[in-house]
């Protein structure tokens, strides 16, 4: 299982690689036309205002994602919305069909086990985690989008590499999609598995990443 080495005191958490490679490999494969993506690497961070803080982007321009669980089952479901937005556990029960007194936030070490993830790095792909789970997407993400992070990076951020180490090394001889078009004001930007990795994608192909049938859009936001 590809990992960073163990964090000394005080660093960062340890962080898995595979959801990261098992999205990055999902991307690569979809053609005609090639999805437009945009990865940049940045200290770790945790917040969504940490994270747009340091990719120069519109705080709801974020992608939040979240996990829910349904109390004393093992249904789990990943709510996306913009980031300056928080969740209706209300709405959400409306959406699943159950009372909302049976939903709860997953627990940290749920997190882990459904998404491969630690908080703060888990993307908006239900569909592509260790154990597969249904997307919700708030319906003003649509209209939540943005530009790209700019070229003229912070000094502590800069474009990442199919040569850095989290890249999967069956794909090292695989070129990023060149990202054009930096004025696109049609963005959402997240983690994509890991805190020191944010993706800045066209709305319309992050829902091409995510599959059709793995996701409904609903209003689940307050």
């Amino acid at each position: 299982m590809a990992s960073a080495s163990v964090p000394l005191e005080n660093e960062s958490p340890v962080e898995d690689y595979s959801t990261f490679q098992s999205i990055m490999r999902h991307v690569m494969s979809l053609k005609d036309p090639l999805v437009s993506i945009l990865l940049i690497r940045h200290p770790p961070v945790r917040t969504s205002v940490e994270a747009s803080n340091q990719r120069q982007v519109p705080l709801h321009s974020g992608a939040k994602a979240m996990l829910v669980c349904q109390k004393n089952t093992d249904q789990f479901t990943l709510i996306v919305l913009p980031a300056h937005l928080s969740c209706d556990t209300k709405k959400i029960a409306a959406a699943l069909g159950v009372p909302s007194s049976k939903i709860r936030m997953a627990t940290e070490d749920e997190v882990r086990r459904i998404t491969g993830c630690i908080p703060g790095a888990v993307p908006p792909f239900g569909s592509l985690f260790p154990q597969n789970v249904q997307t919700l997407i708030d319906g003003k993400m649509s209209q939540s989008t943005a530009h790209p992070p700019p070229l003229t990076f912070n000094p502590q951020v800069k474009l990442f590499s199919t040569n850095d180490p989290e890249w999967p090394n069956d794909l090292a001889h695989v070129t990023l999609p060149e990202f054009t078009d930096h004025e696109r004001n049609d963005c959402i930007n997240f983690n994509i598995g890991l805190r020191t990795v944010s993706c800045s994608i066209p709305f319309s192909d992050y829902l091409r990443v995510l599959g059709e049938n793995s996701y409904s859009i609903c209003d689940i936001s307050k």
